[in-house]
């Protein structure tokens, strides 16, 4: 059994309504955390824009799959590179280092980043993502 039929009739539909029907369905108790889908996924690419706009040469891109009800999207990575990284690059060593932490609260997934070290013996961040998990495709 599924809501997505209240989601896909309705989707400005109160998110008591969600809840009361996860209560009903599956005769568990479902708070409004768990039943929640947040809107910051569809403003990602605003808050993205946003970035390149204020410092023009930023790149980004990321990745998303379309769930079967349009226009909602499942997160899959997103990558991201400052302008002065970019600039700065080609006065650092040629050597680049990845490392990653996982992230915790509601979203889950691995933060990576690559770094490197400048002139000066300091580490340099270069590019940033955040994918769903550490893989070889990621």
């Amino acid at each position: 059994m599924s809501i997505s039929h209240l989601v896909a009739n309705d989707p400005e539909i109160p998110f008591s309504n969600i809840i009361q029907e996860v209560q009903v369905l599956y005769q568990t108790g479902c708070t409004y955390k768990r039943a929640c889908w947040d809107t910051t996924f569809n403003i990602l690419h605003k808050y993205l824009q946003s970035i390149q706009d204020i410092n023009p040469g930023t790149v980004y891109e990321f990745l998303h799959h379309r769930t079967s009800s349009p226009p909602n999207y499942v997160f899959k990575l997103i990558f991201w590179c400052f302008s002065p990284c970019i600039d700065g690059f080609p006065y650092c060593r040629q050597v680049i280092t990845v490392d990653g932490t996982h992230l915790r609260g509601p979203y889950k997934g691995v933060l990576l980043i690559a770094s490197t070290w400048d002139a000066n013996n300091h580490l340099f961040p270069l590019v940033f993502a955040i994918v769903d998990k550490e893989s070889s495709e990621s």
